[in-house]
């Protein structure tokens, strides 16, 4: 069985309090690296988005001409 995604997300955050915590970094690098890891996984998000977006519209039309 697959962990569910609630859990998954949980040990995400807690692996990474602790990478932060113990990174030796002062935490306004961390933060601007955090930053730019948001803008990079916001724009992957949109583009999974988008494709599942398209995928369904293309299986919706195929439905509705058979």
């Amino acid at each position: 069985m697959n962990k569910p995604i609630t859990i998954l997300r949980e040990e995400f955050a807690k692996e990474l309090v602790e990478l932060c915590n113990n990174s030796g970094l002062p935490f306004f690098v961390i933060e601007g690296l955090l930053k730019e890891m948001a803008a990079e996984a916001h724009a992957a998000s949109q583009k999974q988005y988008e494709a599942d977006l398209k995928r369904y519209n293309e299986e919706t039309s195929e439905e509705e001409d058979d």
